[in-house]
């Protein structure tokens, strides 16, 4: 009798199954699974990467092989760098500084968007200012390591800024209007969030009187949470004369009272104090009943496999051309790859 073939630890395929209703045999999905994503076009790798965190090309995209680590690269993968706040809690094991700092190198002087979440810091705001000229976006989400003077340090060194985002500004004084409008005449859109509090003591107009008589020519103001009344916001009416877009959303110190609602008719896109904020990531990110339970912590093994070793604490070097030799193991990048429409 013959013996019959290994099957190497598959499932024995039923009769009846899906595949082969479908007229799939053995061999071409066999062939599917194992295709060599090594062999993806450039083209389609780029749109991949753009879609994709910086965390996920840096320690995962760029060491499945030369192609890939080739597209990571290109300097115009990197021209928008996003790095989120709290990342799959790994922070405490790499030095995340320092990869959004290889990010900006990559760049090769052509960033023209930066959201560094958690990391924004005046150390790796100072960095971006010596290495880009070009920068139109800049978004700090939180700004606990930024100062007002570190950010008079170099937002004046972004010319063609035209849009800031500035979250949860413990460090931050009203200086930072005037510096930031006087530095920035092209800005058009300027966010300026906090959590907000409905407290009847926390009404304060400073923050808008700062933004009516330092940036007249905003489009679009986002001041989630803060603590301004009418007052303040008349002033900002009175003197942002270009505004198109107005988010007012837990200003619970507005009324929108008759006078005031008819100053606002002008404005194309109004969000009020009481709308909701399920679009607004940084309170998510950021509220009372976030748990790290529901964050994977990887292990030291983990870290290793995955190349996160480029970026601990422990030290940071250089890879040379011929560390980086082809894997068969492309599991990572096709679960990736999945999630994106090309």
């Amino acid at each position: 009798m013959e013996n019959p073939k290994p099957n190497h630890g598959k499932q024995p395929m039923s009769s009846s199954s899906s595949c082969c209703s479908r007229g799939v045999d053995d061999g071409a999905i066999e062939s599917e699974c194992w295709r060599n994503w090594a062999e993806l076009g450039q083209d389609a790798l780029s749109l991949i990467f753009e879609k994709a965190d910086v965390v996920d090309v840096l320690m995962g995209a760029q060491f499945v092989c030369r192609s890939w680590r080739s597209v990571s690269l290109n300097p115009s993968l990197w021209r928008l760098i996003h790095i989120g706040g709290v990342y799959r809690g790994i922070s405490w094991k790499v030095d995340m500084e320092r990869m959004a700092m290889e990010a900006i190198n990559r760049a090769q002087g052509h960033v023209q968007c930066l959201s560094a979440g958690a990391l924004s810091s005046d150390t790796l705001l100072s960095y971006l200012a010596d290495r880009t000229s070009v920068l139109r976006c800049l978004r700090i989400i939180p700004t606990y390591k930024v100062s007002c003077k570190g950010l008079a340090e170099v937002v004046g060194r972004f010319p063609l800024l035209e849009e800031l985002e500035i979250t949860f500004p413990s460090l931050l004084t009203r200086d930072v209007f005037k510096l930031v409008g006087e530095a920035c005449p092209h800005l058009k859109c300027f966010r300026y969030n906090q959590q907000g509090s409905r407290s009847k003591y926390g009404q304060d107009d400073e923050d808008a009187f700062g933004i009516a008589n330092y940036m007249p020519e905003l489009r679009q103001l986002q001041i989630v949470g803060n603590r301004l009344t009418d007052k303040g916001l008349l002033a900002i009416l009175d003197k942002c004369l270009h505004l198109e877009s107005l988010d007012l959303r837990r200003c619970f110190h507005v009324n929108l009272n008759a006078s005031v609602r008819a100053k606002c008719a002008r404005i194309e896109n109004l969000r009020c104090p009481n709308d909701a904020t399920n679009d607004c990531g940084f309170i998510d990110e950021f509220d009372d009943d976030f748990c790290e339970d529901d964050i994977y912590i990887p292990d030291e093994m983990d870290l290793l496999a995955m190349g996160y070793d480029d970026f601990c604490h422990e030290g940071y070097y250089d890879y040379s051309e011929d560390d980086y030799e082809d894997y068969t193991d492309y599991s990572y990048l096709v679960k990736l790859a999945s999630n994106f429409t090309l």
